[in-house]
C-alpha cells in the first residue's frame, strides 16, 4: 500500500506504530551546518574558529553567552569546541533569540556514526575556555537554562544533558548536575555553585549529552549561560528584555518571490504587519523603544524605510506576569512596499529590528540580543520555508504523488524545481522520480510531466539542488501544484520546516485521492523560473494534435493508442522495474501480452507532451 511518510524520528519501528498515513521520523542531518561549510569553502570547522586552537590567557570573569550570534557553530573566545549546533530554530519559547542545541549530530552536520542505526554514547561537548577564578569576590555560581526537545525530537529516558567542572589539582572533570530525557517542557533555570575547588587560574566548565549517535536526535537546547562572582542561589532575575526572534518575514504568503513577480502588486505582495517577539528576562515592568529599518543592497544600500518615525516607548511586564513566556509586538507595515526596479533580475533587503529600554536607571543586562538581522530575498523562485529543514517529508510507493502549491503572479517560463532532499539511514539516491506539475487536482489536469526520470541528490555542498525540466514551459499567472511522482517504492525525504506553516499548500496521492499534510509546516520544494522576461511567441498546444490516450483498460494485453505523435513507450511494475519499451515511432498498439496478470504503469512520450498511466492486464 502507498504511504506517506513524515519523517521526523529516523527509527523505522516507529514507522510501524502508527496506524495513520504520516508517521514522524527524524531527519538524518543538519542542512544549516552543511551550508555553511560550504560557504567556508570546505575549511573545517576547527580552523574556521581557529583562535580556539592557540594558547591565551585564561578568560576572566563574568562569562556570558546567550548564543545571539549567527554563526552555526559557539563563539570561539569563549568555547574549545564547535560539537553543538547554534541556531533559532529548535528552540521553543527562548530565553532570547539563539541557543546551543545538543544531538547526535558531529561539527560537520552528519551523524557520528552513519553506519549503525543504533550507536549510542557521549555525542556533543561544549567546553568553555580556562577561566580565571583566583581573584574572586565573593560566591560563583554559574547559571544556564535547558529545555529538552524543543522543536526537534525528544530525548528518551535512557539519554541526558551533563553538566562537569574542571577540578585542576587532579586534572578531572567532575560530574556536578545531569538530567535525563523528557518532553518538551518550558526552558528551566540551573544554579550551580562553583566550589572553592575549583577555583583556579584555569576553571573550565562543559556540557555534553548522551544520545543515539546516528541522527539528527535526542535534542537538547541550552540557553543563557552566565558565570560570575558576587551572585546568590536566588539571583534568577536578569535586567534584559531580549528579542526572541530572529527570521521576520515582509511578504504576504510567501517567504520568497521573484523579483519581476512580486513588482506587478507590489502592495498586495506585502505582509500588513511584522509580529515582533521579545521577553523581559526579569520581573519588573519596563518601557521599550521599538524601531525597525530597512536597507537595500543587503544591507549596504541606502535606508529606505524606519518606523516610527518618532520615539515610541511600549511597555513590557515581567516575566512572572506573563501567560506567556513570550510577548509579541505587531508592528504595522504602514502601506510600505519595496521600490520598483525594471532593470534588476534580484533583490535582497535587510531588515533590522532592535530597541532599547528607556530608563536611565536601568542598565541593559546584555544589548547583544537587542538586534536582529534578516533579509527579504527576491531571486527566481517561490517558497513558504525559512531554509532550515528541522524534519523531513516524503511519500512512498510506486505512483504515489507529492505537490506544493504556488500562485504565480504573472506569466513566466519555469525552468525547474528547486527541492532539498534529506540525507537519512538509508541511501535512496539511486530511487526515481518523476517532476511533474498541475494546474488542478480535483480534476486533476496535468500539464507538464518529466521525460527523463530524475535520483535524489544528498548534497554535501549545499542544500537545495535545481531539478530543470528537460524543457522550460510558459505558465500564465496563476495557481499551479509543482511535485513529483514515485517510479519507486522507496519514500524520499524532502526537507520541512516546522517554524513556518504552508501545510494547506501541501498535497500528496497514495490512494487515488488528494489530501493535505497533516502535519504542520512548509516543504522545502520551490518552482524556479528564469531570471528575464517569459519567453515570448510560444505556440501553445493544440489539444486535438498532443492528446494521447490509450484503451481499453483493463485489457488481456492488447492496449491500442490513440495519438497523431511519434510515441515512445516504457512499461514499469510496482517496483519500477522496466518491463518493456517500445522505440519511438508512429504506434497504434502495444503488445503486453508476455505480461502476468497485475498493475503496470505505461508511460508514452510524444513530441508535444508525455503521459503516465495506470494500466491492468487482466487474462
Amino acid at each position: 500500500m502507498i504511504r506517506l511518510v513524515l519523517f521526523f524520528f529516523l527509527i523505522l519501528s516507529q514507522v510501524v506504530a502508527f496506524a495513520q498515513k504520516d508517521s514522524l521520523v527524524d531527519i538524518g542531518s543538519n542542512n544549516k551546518i552543511i551550508e555553511q561549510r560550504r560557504l567556508q569553502q570546505n575549511v573545517s570547522a576547527n580552523r574556521y574558529y581557529s583562535d580556539s586552537n592557540k594558547k591565551k590567557a585564561s578568560l576572566s570573569l563574568p562569562f556570558l553567552d546567550d548564543f545571539s550570534q549567527y554563526h552555526f557553530y559557539p563563539d570561539g573566545s569563549k568555547w574549545a569546541d564547535v560539537n553543538v549546533f547554534i541556531n533559532t530554530n529548535y528552540a521553543v519559547n527562548p530565553i532570547s533569540y539563539g541557543v546551543a542545541t545538543f544531538d547526535g549530530l558531529d561539527s560537520t552536520g552528519y551523524p557520528y556514526n552513519f553506519i549503525n542505526p543504533t550507536s549510542y554514547g557521549i555525542a556533543d561537548y561544549l567546553t568553555s575556555k580556562p577561566i580565571d577564578l583566583t581573584t574572586v569576590v565573593d560566591s560563583v555560581y554559574l547559571s544556564f537554562y535547558y529545555q529538552p526537545k524543543g522543536m526537534g525530537n525528544q530525548p528518551e529516558a535512557k539519554d541526558s544533558l551533563r553538566l562537569e567542572f574542571f577540578r585542576k589539582s587532579d586534572s578531572t572533570w567532575v560530574r556536578k548536575w545531569a538530567v535525563p530525557g523528557a518532553a518538551l517542557a518550558p526552558f528551566k533555570l540551573v544554579m550551580i555553585p562553583v566550589d572553592v575547588q575549583f577555583q583556579s587560574d584555569s576553571f573550565q566548565f562543559r556540557f555534553k549529552n548522551y544520545a543515539t549517535l546516528s541522527g539528527n536526535v535526542d535534542h537538547w537546547n541550552v540557553d543563557y549561560v552566565y558565570l560570575n562572582d558576587n551572585r546568590t542561589f536566588s539571583d534568577t532575575a536578569l535586567n534584559d528584555v531580549a528579542l526572541t526572534r530572529n527570521y521576520y518575514n515582509m511578504l504576504n504568503g510567501y517567504s520568497a518571490m521573484p523579483w519581476t513577480h512580486y513588482m506587478v502588486d507590489t502592495l498586495n505582495n506585502m505582509s500588513s504587519v511584522i509580529n515582533v517577539e521579545y521577553r523581559n528576562n526579569h520581573s519588573s515592568l519596563y518601557s521599550v523603544f521599538y524601531k525597525y529599518n530597512i536597507i537595500t543592497d543587503n544591507g549596504s544600500g541606502s535606508l529606505i524605510e524606519s518606523y516610527p518615525t518618532s520615539t515610541s516607548f511600549q511597555p513590557i511586564i515581567g516575566y512572572s506576569s506573563l501567560v506567556e513566556p513570550q510577548a509579541v509586538y505587531s508592528s504595522p507595515l504602514n502601506n510600505f512596499y519595496f521600490p520598483t526596479d525594471d532593470t534588476a533580475k534580484t533583490k535582497v533587503f535587510q531588515l533590522k529590528n532592535f530597541f532599547n529600554i528607556s530608563s536611565g536607571a536601568v542598565t541593559d543586562f546584555n544589548i547583544k540580543n537587542d538586534t536582529v538581522v534578516s533579509y527579504q530575498v527576491f531571486s527566481n523562485y517561490y517558497s513558504y520555508d525559512d531554509g532550515s529543514a528541522e524534519a523531513g517529508y516524503g511519500i512512498e510507493g510506486v505512483g504515489a504523488k507529492l505537490a506544493n502549491q504556488f500562485t504565480i503572479k504573472k506569466s513566466d517560463t519555469l525552468v525547474g524545481i528547486r527541492i532539498y532532499f534529506n540525507p537519512v539511514t538509508y541511501n535512496h539516491s539511486n530511487k526515481s522520480f518523476k517532476l511533474k506539475i498541475w494546474s488542478s487536482l480535483n480534476p486533476e489536469v496535468l500539464i507538464y510531466e518529466q521525460v527523463d526520470y530524475y535520483n535524489p541528490v544528498y548534497s554535501f555542498t549545499n542544500e537545495f539542488l535545481n531539478y530543470n525540466l528537460t524543457t522550460p514551459i510558459l505558465l500564465p499567472a496563476g495557481t499551479y501544484y509543482f511535485g513529483y511522482e514515485n517510479i519507486t517504492s522507496d519514500f524520499l525525504t524532502l526537507g520541512y520546516d516546522l517554524n513556518t506553516n504552508s501545510k494547506f499548500n501541501i498535497f500528496f496521492n497514495a490512494e487515488g485521492i488528494w489530501q493535505n499534510s497533516n502535519y504542520d509546516g512548509s516543504l522545502m520544494l520551490h518552482p524556479l523560473f528564469k531570471y528575464n522576461d517569459a519567453i515570448i511567441g510560444v505556440d501553445e498546444v493544440e489539444n486535438e494534435k498532443s492528446t494521447i490516450k490509450i484503451y481499453p483498460n483493463p485489457s488481456q494485453g492488447i492496449f491500442y493508442v490513440k495519438t497523431s505523435q511519434a510515441i515512445e513507450a516504457h512499461v514499469y511494475d510496482l517496483l519500477g522495474n522496466l518491463v518493456a519499451h517500445f522505440p519511438k515511432q508512429q504506434h497504434t498498439s502495444f503488445n503486453l501480452n508476455s505480461l502476468t496478470n497485475g498493475v503496470y504503469f505505461i508511460h508514452l512520450t510524444g513530441e508535444k507532451n508525455s503521459l503516465v498511466e495506470k494500466i491492468i492486464i487482466s487474462k
